[in-house]
């Protein structure tokens, strides 16, 4: 059977995975978890302590060099009982402020009609501390604007836990200036806020001035068609119909109440076909200023299906604006913010389209009830054409009567309230700022434990970009993730430099020796040729621990199980082992493969361990290393050891460094690939397996070599493993 086919692989029957259970070389970083993050931060744990610490001195210095300012708070409340008490008297048709209305209130009093006369009036233009250098030499519009931004920086603006409580917050390095200012900005608010109302209702006022003029018109040119057409009908001005009875003059009030509503419904319909397209911009603005004519759309703004839809549409334009204004108008995220705009404005229109046809429904619904009286009357009366057209005159007249004095009445109220001084401010101030004792050390202290969280992360941040970066195995699982092979861990060992193969021997009850007895394990669980199985123990590159790991598995195997084991240093290179373990060897590898026969003599045996070393004694390197481990001398050196030993061990020199693994790699049966944990990158042992190819098939496995034993314990916690009381040494 040719060496080439032996698998390195382990048999279920012994618990561990099957070699073609992994996949093969990955180029892929392994991946990383919590506990990943966790094990480097605690290897890195001086960057955060050095992050902190410099985040501490920072973090002082700002305490101590940020001037801590003065904070007056001004606290003003939204009143809507006294708007609830006029509308339930019909003092006044202004709708109550929702929930949204008072959030607006709070951009209101940070905005430049309620901060800019501030500035002006207590002249912070001249301040140094506003307006800095623009205070002097500069044109007065920058002074302001360089103050008014100022002023901004300082000022807070935010809500209580009561919804219409709003507090305004300054701060400023002199306590009564902080108090001035604050109440400075409270008091213009209410008095722009009062103003704004003040022309609101100015503005109505006109607006009914002129539409009762228009009906003072139509009404007197109603009453003079009507009494003209009496006089030239002779008919007398009674103010009853044609007919006494009871039932006829229920059925002209009825009429005529049907004729007002029509009239009604006609002139609601007419005004809102106007211009429906100016309905989503025009009826919040309309509310506020037109007390008429919101009773006109009092049906559109009572839909909660619209209210609803505008809202979602203000929000979609002013999101749309927002991100044009940040990213332009080709970026996706504009494009699918304005379809959004687009459909909810769709969806606006839609449901006024809808109000339309509601409204067209309720005046056809009122002309039918209308005609429907008038036939009954004239069944009733049988009267003729004549006395229809009166009683259309007649209603008529009284319909634009009873506008006139509806639109009469409302002027008056208005009016009164006007002169009255009828108190409908919606805010006042319930607790002025007053000059504080004590600064305010929110902001140092906010600065210091920034810094503080700053300079930690950011150490806790090189520290895992310098795991990342180093890119090593740190255990088991990113090892089997990469190269696709079963993977042990062995510790890290101190070992005396002449007796390396010993610490099996002083510690048989130890984590490294039980790792040892795992791999052994694996080996021999594999199947072989006849005779002595021949391991090879290579790495990516020197010192990483190669030499201990074959020492110490040879003599672990020698004295737990009896078995005759030979350590063959094929290293022509360094010839660390034989240093190790035969310094005094004057013969050794190069005489055997001239004469496998003399290999019996050529072995040097541990006198502890009973470990038989065949040891490189050579001057020099030799350039045609290689091609004697390659070499028919080579394989009959072999052959002559598996007639007496059942385990060849041989240490072969690093893959990356010499090819001697490529020559030889025929004679052997299976191989060992160490790696050093914390130090090896993982493109090196990549590289290496794939430059040796060849043996992939024939790994045992791949030892994770040198781990810290802190690590190892952090890992079987994670896992739930407690197994110290079973380790010794």
């Amino acid at each position: 059977m040719d060496a080439r086919s032996t698998e390195g692989s382990l048999q279920p029957e012994y618990g561990y995975p099957a070699q073609s259970d992994y996949d093969q070389v990955s180029e892929s970083r392994p991946g990383i978890g919590v506990a990943d993050i966790v094990d480097a931060l605690r290897r890195g744990w001086r960057l955060p302590v050095v992050g902190l610490m410099v985040g501490l001195v920072i973090g002082l210095g700002l305490f101590m060099s940020v001037k801590a300012p003065y904070r007056s708070t001004a606290r003003i409340l939204i009143d809507r009982s006294m708007n609830r008490y006029l509308q339930n008297n019909k003092i006044i048709d202004q709708p109550t402020l929702d929930d949204t209305e008072i959030g607006g209130q709070m951009y209101l009093l940070s905005s430049d009609s309620v901060i800019l006369p501030v500035v002006r009036a207590m002249k912070l233009a001249q301040d140094g501390d506003f307006a800095g250098r623009m205070a002097r030499g500069e044109p007065d519009a920058a002074a302001e604007r360089a103050a008014v931004e100022n002023v901004l920086k300082r000022l807070t603006v935010n809500r209580e836990d009561v919804a219409n409580v709003i507090s305004v917050t300054f701060e400023s390095g002199n306590a009564n200036q902080a108090a001035d200012i604050a109440n400075a900005i409270a008091e213009n608010y209410i008095d722009a806020s009062a103003q704004q109302k003040l022309k609101s209702t100015k503005r109505v006022s006109e607006w009914l001035q002129e539409r009762l003029a228009e009906l003072k018109t139509k009404s007197a040119e109603a009453d003079h068609a009507l009494q003209a057409y009496r006089e030239a009908n002779h008919l007398p001005n009674t103010g009853t119909g044609l007919q006494s009875t009871e039932h006829l003059a229920d059925l002209k009030v009825q009429l005529e109440n049907a004729r007002i509503a029509v009239a009604e419904a006609k002139q609601r319909y007419e005004r809102i076909r106007q211009s429906p397209e100016d309905i989503t911009s025009t009826m919040a603005a309309d509310a506020l200023v037109n007390t008429s004519r919101q009773g006109m759309i009092s049906f559109a703004l009572s839909n909660t299906d619209l209210v609803k839809l505008r809202a979602q549409y203000r929000e979609l334009a002013a999101k749309a604006a927002e991100i044009e204004a940040r990213v332009g108008s080709k970026h996706t995220a504009f494009i699918k913010v304005n379809q959004q705009v687009e459909a909810a404005r769709s969806a606006v229109r839609s449901e006024e389209e809808r109000l339309i046809d509601a409204y067209a429904n309720e005046y056809e619904i009122a002309k039918t009830r209308e005609k429907e009286l008038a036939a009954t009357i004239a069944g009733v009366s049988g009267e003729g054409d004549s006395s229809g057209q009166l009683r259309e005159l007649e209603s008529t007249a009284e319909t634009l009567r009873n506008l006139y004095n509806g639109y009469l009445q409302k002027y008056k109220e208005i009016n009164s309230a006007q002169s009255e001084t009828v108190p409908v401010q919606n805010a006042h101030i319930i607790s002025k700022a007053l000059p504080q004792l004590y600064k305010s050390r929110k902001k140092p202290l906010m600065l210091f434990g920034g810094s503080l969280a700053l300079c930690l992360f950011l150490g806790a941040g090189v520290a895992l970009g310098r795991e990342w970066l180093a890119d090593v195995f740190r255990n088991a699982r990113a090892v089997e993730q990469v190269t696709g092979m079963y993977c042990v861990v062995l510790p890290l060992v101190e070992t005396n430099a002449a007796c390396i193969e010993e610490h099996v021997l002083a510690a048989p009850y130890s984590r490294f020796a039980e790792s040892l007895r795992n791999i052994r394990a694996t080996i021999d669980a594999a199947p072989s040729l006849d005779g002595a199985k021949v391991i090879g123990v290579v790495s990516s590159a020197p010192k990483e621990g190669k030499t201990v790991v074959a020492a110490n598995l040879g003599a672990l195997t020698t004295l737990s199980s009896g078995k005759r084991t030979l350590v063959i240093d094929s290293d022509l290179h360094l010839r660390r082992l034989t240093d190790a373990l035969a310094s005094d060897a004057r013969e050794g590898l190069i005489e055997a493969l001239e004469n496998p026969s003399r290999l019996s003599s050529l072995v040097v045996r541990r006198q502890r361990s009973g470990l038989d070393i065949l040891p490189c004694v050579v001057p020099d390197r030799i350039p045609n290393a290689a091609e004697l481990l390659g070499s028919a001398k080579m394989e009959r050196l072999l052959a002559a050891a598996r007639q007496h030993y059942d385990y060849i061990i041989i240490e072969i020199a690093p893959i990356m460094s010499v090819v001697d693994v490529k020559m030889v790699e025929r004679f052997v049966d299976g191989f060992l690939f160490v790696t050093e944990w914390g130090r090896t990158r993982r493109a090196l042992v990549v590289d290496a397996l794939t430059e040796a190819q060849a043996i992939r098939d024939r790994v045992y496995g791949v030892v994770l070599n040198k781990v810290d034993a802190i690590a190892m314990r952090m890992i079987e916690a994670r896992k739930g493993l407690i197994t110290g009381d079973y380790y010794q040494g």
